[in-house]
């Protein structure tokens, strides 16, 4: 091999130069063209290296004849000649607990491989992702778009299908990708804090062969291939994510509400099937409704193991998206929060009720006494907006970290809904919606204040003034899923100290999706999906 002759490069090089410099053609010393860099990748074990190494003496006198030397050295040469191969990959994009990850890269070698020859040492990969910085400071985004480029640790390495579903018998090679609520290099998502939704980035993997490392064709050939680019980059696969049908849009007046949705596939077409609405949360607003399905894990709504509450043939899921975000008082992005006796107006609400009643309209499957609503922090907002605005419509709502200020409601609006059975969950620690008193301890942290008895001390706001005002009204069907604070379940995800990872107070939203919240009803404790399956007007 190449790195195995060096002595030879240096002999050849005193030859040269003691051969009159006219011999050779200017052009042909100090460039790296095609055929040096296939010569590198077919008979080197580290072309990188050699490719560095040239770049950083391309100035010095032996560097400027290297290029030369190398096509000299190695045209003679077969038993070192690999294959090189054009190879192409898909992404495999999930969704977790804390959004989405690319956790599977699928590579298309043009060819089978033998497998055995491929360990997790025999890639390298590095995610590039494009976005712009935030200047903390005057918390102002960058005109331009930075490149952050960081590498990724491959986990598993299997032949499979095009999607990266393991198969034996596969002509890809996926490699599976460590992702983590805080290996934010796997996301295909940026947060931008100055708009304050999650963003698609642009991006792309660079994977390359590491020095010493080879990949075997199952006759025993040696192949390799150039770093991968985005030139590379063939598609996104998101799990779950592409069942959906998106991007759907209605218009009511001078609104526009775009939506995605989930058709089941019914066991018999007499069946009528129930309905369950998701409302997003401030973040996932905009134009894009994969952003919606994506940025907290509704993905889950569509598992078989969620879909089986609801009957033999599943249920509908409609996620509809706000422009900007629910709150809005009125289509400027200004939150109703913010605006003097505003009483929780929202600008959306008619487009919608809207939206739901075409939906429901189009959809004659879907059956009209079994329609749920919920959502998380603004959509947990708009949830409660939408059972106080339409009462008899909904069989039942779960409003998650709900955002409907205790000042809005009135015990006329607490009697339209005391009947409605209702489910809700929010944290002790929840910074953003607070429903107890705290000290906030940076960007993720709150402190909750505790009394002389080490309780809690809680704020009559939110969740917990609409469960005491229900309760205190005669409502006898509903619920609420109070944690201490959000952490990682999954036994996969640690804390440095080993203990649970733990989540911002704001995400309990992870506990419902992930069907962990509980209740003890007539004597059997019950899920929330499972409570919310039985219920209907």
């Amino acid at each position: 091999m190449l790195s195995r002759k060096i002595i030879a490069v240096f002999v050849l090089l005193s030859v040269l130069i003691m051969t009159p410099m006219a011999t050779y053609a200017e052009e042909n010393i100090n460039v790296v063209d095609d055929e040096l860099e296939i010569s590198l990748y077919e008979r080197t074990d580290n072309p990188e290296l050699w490719m560095q190494f040239i770049e950083e003496n391309a100035d010095s006198s032996i560097g400027r004849w290297l290029p030369l030397l190398i096509k000299k050295l190695v045209s003679d040469d077969p038993t070192a000649k690999k294959e090189v191969v054009d190879m192409k990959y898909n992404t495999v994009t999930s969704v977790y607990d804390w959004g989405p990850a690319i956790n599977k890269l699928v590579l298309d070698l043009d060819q089978p491989v033998d497998i055995e020859s491929i360990d997790l040492e025999t890639f390298e990969v590095n995610s590039v992702r494009f976005f712009k910085d935030l200047d903390f400071q005057t918390f102002t985004l960058a005109e331009e778009e930075t490149e952050h480029t960081t590498p990724r640790t491959v986990t598993s390495v299997y032949t499979s299908d095009k999607s990266g579903v393991a198969d034996e018998n596969g002509s890809y090679v996926t490699l599976e990708l460590a992702v983590g609520p805080t290996l934010t290099e796997g996301s295909p998502f940026n947060y931008n804090f100055a708009t304050s939704r999650n963003e698609f980035v642009k991006h792309h993997h660079e994977i390359s062969v590491r020095p010493g490392k080879e990949i075997k064709s199952l006759d025993d050939k040696s192949i390799t291939f150039m770093p991968a680019s985005e030139d590379e980059y063939a598609e996104d696969i998101k799990y779950l994510t592409d069942e959906f049908t998106h991007n759907e849009s209605f218009a009511s007046n001078d609104v526009t509400l775009g939506y995605a949705y989930y058709a089941p596939i019914k066991e018999e077409e007499t069946d009528d099937v129930p309905l369950i609405i998701w409302l997003h949360g401030a973040g996932e607003g905009g134009e894009d409704t994969r952003i919606t399905v994506m940025g907290n894990e509704v993905v889950n709504l569509i598992t078989e193991e969620t879909q089986d509450y609801f009957g033999n043939s599943g249920a509908y899921v409609l996620a509809p998206q706000a422009p900007t975000m629910w709150m809005d008082y009125d289509g400027t992005n200004i939150y109703n929060s913010e605006v003097v006796d505003s009483m929780g107006t929202s600008y959306y609400t008619e487009a919608l009720m809207g939206l739901i009643d075409d939906f429901v309209a189009t959809h004659d499957d879907i059956d009209t006494n079994r329609i749920y609503i919920g959502g998380c922090s603004n959509g947990g907002y708009m949830t409660v907006n939408m059972i106080l605005t339409h009462p008899e419509y909904f069989a039942a709502a779960f409003p998650i970290c709900e955002a409907y200020s205790a000042e809005w409601l009135s015990e006329e609006k607490i009697q339209s809904i005391v009947d409605l059975p209702l489910w809700l969950t929010h944290s002790l620690d929840d910074s953003v919606v607070a429903i107890a008193e705290g000290i906030s301890k940076g960007f993720m942290g709150y402190e909750v204040l505790t009394d002389e008895n080490g309780q809690p001390i809680l704020k009559e706001d939110f969740s917990n003034a609409l469960y005491d005002q229900l309760i205190e009204a005669g409502a006898e069907q509903v619920y609420y899923s109070q944690f201490e604070n959000v952490v990682d379940t999954t036994g996969l995800y640690k804390n440095f100290d080993g203990s649970p990872y733990s989540y911002m107070g704001h995400f309990s939203w992870i506990y419902t999706l992930n069907n962990e919240c509980t209740e003890t009803i007539d004597g059997e404790s019950v899920t929330i999906f499972e409570w919310l399956g039985q219920q209907t007007k």
